[in-house]
């Protein structure tokens, strides 16, 4: 019963990605994260033996432990990437702020002068 929802509800977080790329709501390099860990519920619904299987060979005492340990991972992983977005984005809007400061000083500038050559 547990797999089946775990299907269902895969699927439908599955669809409701696809939804939101449909209608241009976030980019499709957004959503990498999402589908891949879609895919990682529906095989670990399908398969739960899977999980028995590779916590067994990586030492751990429970499949449950290595499921925690694999999310852990993988939220930081995600953690780690979206702080590197955020981090290129600031540095990216300081320096278009920048920018638009020196432009717009420029037209000031050249407003100005233009004002007072036709004063005199």
């Amino acid at each position: 019963m547990v797999n089946i929802l775990l299907v269902i509800g895969s699927i439908f977080t599955f669809l409701f990605i696809m939804r939101l790329i449909r209608k241009s709501t976030v980019r499709i390099e957004d959503t990498f994260f999402w589908i891949f860990f879609t895919i990682i519920l529906v095989i670990l619904s399908l398969f739960p033996d899977a999980a028995y299987h590779v916590a067994q060979f990586l030492g751990f005492q429970a499949p449950i432990n290595l499921v925690y340990v694999v999310i852990i991972f993988v939220l930081i992983v995600n953690q780690f990437a979206m702080s590197l977005k955020i981090s290129r984005l600031t540095i990216k809007q300081k320096e278009l702020a920048q920018q638009v400061a020196i432009t717009n000083n420029t037209i000031n500038e050249k407003i100005k002068t233009e004002q007072n050559s036709n004063k005199q």
